[in-house]
């Protein structure tokens, strides 16, 4: 912002094309060097460039040129018009005053940039100067005529200077004399004229009268006194007289007989909800109300629960699986193992332990993949032979090849192993398993129609597993291989 001892001119243009169109572009205001300000300390200088807006105008303000204690003094702005599709653009000097406050372009641009430089000056005419001196005492000048008489002798009468003949003053038809008082006489006023108002309810001067003034109610005590009808009060819901209203009277409740929807409030009685409360919140003292999710992830006080180990669910708790054997599976099988989700849960990864690796390799045509207890595959990791590695006991965890979001309910980690050709179930890799007592092992304990808690698929030779199958008994065969498995 300029210092305010600089003085400024506003200057303005508009550009269109011969049909009234905007042009576009730029105007750039050029000093001849810097300039140097005494009166504000201050040094000026670069060019000013201006844009066209969107209506062809420009306007810029711009120190004038003959602002008092610039140097260099006397200067003058080179304007160059920089405009899109004009076959030749103008550049041309001008001044700008500071006794012209307002320019435009149009009053001093040049009509042909080839014409001859010159420095265009804004503005019209400045005011007069000063008087000068008094020139010297002419000779005495003769009359030539009195109010247009031109006689050798003139005698004037009052018509000639516009005045009032004397014998018509306070004359009828005439004019009114005033008296030594400058007023007039009464005795030529007109008969039955009023004499002039000298005061308004004993009041002179500026008079204003008030109610009070004329012996009549203000506003404010006239609404006191009579009520209109149309605004007077009736009734109040129906009662008149006094009247006092309660909740039950506007159909409202009563204080301290709702619920709130915010702040501290004790509830008492006992109270049924048509719908569960709910909350996302943990419960952080004795009284709290507490979600299934939290208390499933409690499982039983005291003793070890998936959560507890990384894992969303398992079969079993590792710690009880069988000491002295690992379940080896036959190739092309698909085995189910059980597992049940409390809460809903993100799931991953499929988990299982590999307790050694004996003989052949694993195929690429083993995989693992998580099923819903109607049969239908939810997920599927990739090749087996991309985690089952180690020949020693290690936990195998087994990516998703993406993430299921699984609701509570019963769902089947499905393991298909293919590459061991031992049919003794003594090749390949040993994976951790229940108790396995005969042929019927109490691992498949569970009322008629159930859920099957441990499982393989009847169907044999697979090297992919399906995209779906039907939990019949045609279709699952109870298995007393209790496969270790968990999700993750």
């Amino acid at each position: 912002m300029l210092p305010n001892t600089i003085p400024t001119v506003t200057v303005t243009a508009r550009y269109l094309t011969p049909d009234g169109l905007p042009l576009s572009g730029n105007v750039t205001f050029r000093t001849p060097t810097l300039l140097t300000h005494t009166g504000s300390d201050t040094i000026l200088g670069g060019p000013i460039i201006v844009p066209v807006d969107s209506d062809g105008r420009i306007k810029a303000v711009l120190p004038a040129t003959d602002t008092p204690g610039m140097n260099p003094a006397g200067w003058t702005y080179t304007v160059a018009e920089q405009l899109s599709g004009l076959p030749a653009n103008r550049t041309y000097d001008i001044v700008l005053p500071a006794a012209q406050k307002t320019v435009d372009l149009a009053d001093l641009a040049p009509v042909d940039p080839e014409a001859p430089h010159y420095v265009a000056v804004p503005g019209p005419p400045g005011p007069a100067g000063a008087p000068g001196p008094a020139g010297a005492p002419g000779a005495p000048g003769l009359v030539q005529s009195v109010n247009g008489k031109n006689t050798a002798v003139i005698t004037l009468s009052a018509t000639d200077v516009q005045a009032v003949p004397a014998a018509t003053v306070g004359q009828a038809g005439g004019v009114a004399a005033l008296d030594a008082s400058g007023k007039v006489p009464s005795a030529q006023l007109p008969p039955g004229a009023v004499a002039p108002v000298s005061s308004v309810n004993d009041k002179k001067g500026a008079v204003k009268l008030v109610a009070s003034d004329v012996g009549a109610l203000d506003q404010a005590a006239a609404d006191l006194r009579y009520v209109q009808q149309s605004t007077a009060v009736l009734s109040v819901n129906g009662r008149t007289g006094k009247v006092t209203l309660d909740a039950a009277a506007l159909g409202a409740a009563a204080a301290g007989s709702v619920v709130s929807l915010d702040g501290d409030q004790t509830i008492a009685g006992t109270k049924t909800f048509a719908g569960v409360p709910s909350t996302t919140a943990d419960p952080t003292s004795g009284e709290h109300l507490v979600r299934k999710s939290y208390v499933d992830s409690l499982g039983t006080p005291g003793t070890w629960g998936p959560n507890d180990l990384g894992f969303k669910a398992w079969a079993f708790d590792p710690a009880t699986a069988g000491y002295d054997n690992a379940q080896f599976c036959y190739s092309g099988n698909a085995y189910l193992i059980g597992v049940n989700v409390q809460a809903t849960t993100k799931i991953s990864s499929l988990v299982f332990y590999v307790c050694g690796f004996a003989g052949t390799a694993l195929s690429s045509a083993s995989y693992a993949g998580l099923y819903t207890s109607a049969g239908d595959r939810v997920g599927v990791t990739g090749p087996l032979t991309n985690y089952i590695k180690a020949t020693r006991g290690t936990t195998v965890v087994c990516p998703l090849t993406s993430e299921y979001e699984a609701k509570p309910g019963k769902y089947w980690i499905a393991l298909l192993v293919n590459g061991p050709s031992d049919d003794k179930r003594t090749d390949g890799p040993g994976f951790a398993a229940g108790a396995n007592a005969g042929l019927q092992p109490s691992s498949a304990a569970r009322m008629p129609g159930t859920f099957t808690r441990f499982a393989r698929l009847a169907t044999t030779g697979l090297s992919t597993l399906p995209g779906s199958f039907k939990p019949t008994s045609a279709n699952l065969l109870e298995d007393a291989n209790a496969i270790w498995a968990a999700v993750a």
